[in-house]
């Protein structure tokens, strides 16, 4: 693993010094170094859930019956797949989750699209501020690393993804239920023991 992982370090600052622009690849690569280093999910994992995100986007936004009339975001973590948003019917709904389930290395689908119109700018816009509040209240809550959590909010609803401890999980659910505006909070976790 560390070898793959440093091997993809050197071929990022290798192609970006030979395009100009070392000292901002250097930040970025020091940046996902330091964020890696913290992920519990192995090197691949992480590759994994970057290219099942992508494949399922691409299934979805391309297919022709739907890309037009659908708002739905799709987040992976450590093969567990979440899908939020809208779909004006329950076929395009069943559509979209048909897509998913044919995309490599995805252990679990949970669901979470909501049969409705499609939501409007102002309320995507609130709840990506939510997100914001929810990671900073996480940041600086004590006995967990904020690192391990991926927040995802849609329609006011928190969804929180991770490989923590049920401690863990408890405390970052407790957490961001304070965080103004949350209407509720969804524990997508898999849980597993730490060694603290």
């Amino acid at each position: 693993m560390s070898k793959l992982f440093s091997l993809l370090i050197v071929s990022l600052i290798s192609i970006v010094t030979l395009s100009g622009c070392a000292a901002p690849a250097l930040v970025a690569g020091g940046a996902a170094a330091g964020a890696m280093a913290v992920d519990r999910r192995d090197t691949q994992a992480i590759v994994d859930d970057n290219n099942i995100v992508l494949k399922i986007k691409e299934a979805i936004y391309t297919d022709e019956s739907i890309k037009r009339d659908i708002h739905v975001n799709v987040t992976s973590y450590n093969g567990a797949v979440l899908l939020s948003g809208e779909t004006p019917t329950m076929a395009m709904r069943d559509k979209v989750v048909r897509h998913a389930q044919h995309v490599a290395k995805v252990k679990r689908i949970y669901n979470e699209t909501i049969v409705a119109p499609v939501s409007e700018f102002k309320s995507r816009r609130e709840d990506a501020w939510i997100t914001t509040k929810a990671k900073s209240v996480l940041l600086g809550t004590k006995n967990i690393n904020s690192m391990q959590f991926k927040v995802v909010t849609e329609n006011q609803i928190v969804y929180l993804m991770g490989l923590v401890s049920e401690e863990e999980g408890t405390i970052a659910a407790n957490a961001v239920r304070q965080v103004e505006g949350v209407k509720q909070i969804v524990k997508l976790f898999e849980y597993k023991t730490v060694n603290k």
